[in-house]
């Protein structure tokens, strides 16, 4: 009789322990599919920018890019040019030779429209590595409140057959944004990571990206004071 009891009070303990159990394992997994959703839900965290040059008015940041060993460039400087002036001079792409450091070609291959155009150029690289190409895709837009103007850069590297003795860039990301401000001047930001293709290493070309937009700024003030530039007027630019 009194094991009888004893077995009844286990087989009540036991029903109460299962649903108990799978309850709290249900809470669980509840738990972390929501801690999952989180972490996930959000981009993750990049490097932090590390100063690389300053000098004549240029600052040059770089920093590690997850998934790649080249490292993206961001340069700053503040320049005295209306909107449309810098709009003309980086939507002026035969004119790239002339102030884009080490670019050698430029040529316009489609317009869609006013804001929008798909350009080729080729960079020079130094002996014995093979120069440069690449297609991007450019297209403009203003915030209407700040009258920030970006022109977003994306290559597009199949638009056109790769060319026999040239290296095509299979990748770049960027823009150039130019922020109006107070005392008449407008902060230009050029920002780009790109894959440079074939075999370089990434080394090598972490060790010289700096000196690229450095010198593109430097170049792109004095050229930025033709009349083609100076006087440039675009409707869709609010100044």
């Amino acid at each position: 009789m009194e094991n009888e009891k004893r077995k009844k009070a286990v087989e009540r303990k036991s029903l109460f322990i299962i649903p108990t159990l799978t309850h709290n394992i249900g809470l669980l997994l509840f738990l972390l599919s929501i801690i999952y959703s989180i972490v996930f839900a959000f981009p993750k965290p990049v490097s932090a920018w590390e100063l690389a040059k300053s000098g004549d008015g240029i600052t040059v940041y770089t920093r590690s890019v997850k998934g790649s060993g080249f490292k993206e460039y961001k340069a700053l400087t503040k320049i005295e040019a209306s909107l449309s002036s810098l709009v003309a001079i980086v939507e002026d792409i035969e004119a790239y030779p002339s102030w884009i450091h080490t670019c050698k070609e430029g040529k316009l291959l489609k317009k869609i429209n006013e804001k929008e155009t798909y350009n080729y150029t080729i960079n020079e690289a130094p002996w014995p590595v093979r120069d440069r190409d690449a297609v991007v895709h450019n297209k403009i837009s203003q915030n209407t409140e700040n009258r920030v103007v970006t022109i977003e850069i994306k290559g597009i590297p199949d638009y056109i057959p790769e060319k026999t003795g040239l290296q095509r860039v299979r990748k770049i990301d960027g823009f150039w944004r130019f922020t109006p401000l107070e005392n008449g001047s407008v902060e230009v930001v050029y920002q780009v990571h790109s894959e440079p293709g074939g075999n370089l290493p990434s080394w090598l070309v972490n060790s010289i990206v700096v000196s690229q937009p450095y010198y593109t700024l430097v170049n792109m003030q004095k050229v930025l004071t033709q009349p083609k530039y100076r006087n440039a007027e675009y409707s869709f630019i609010k100044e």
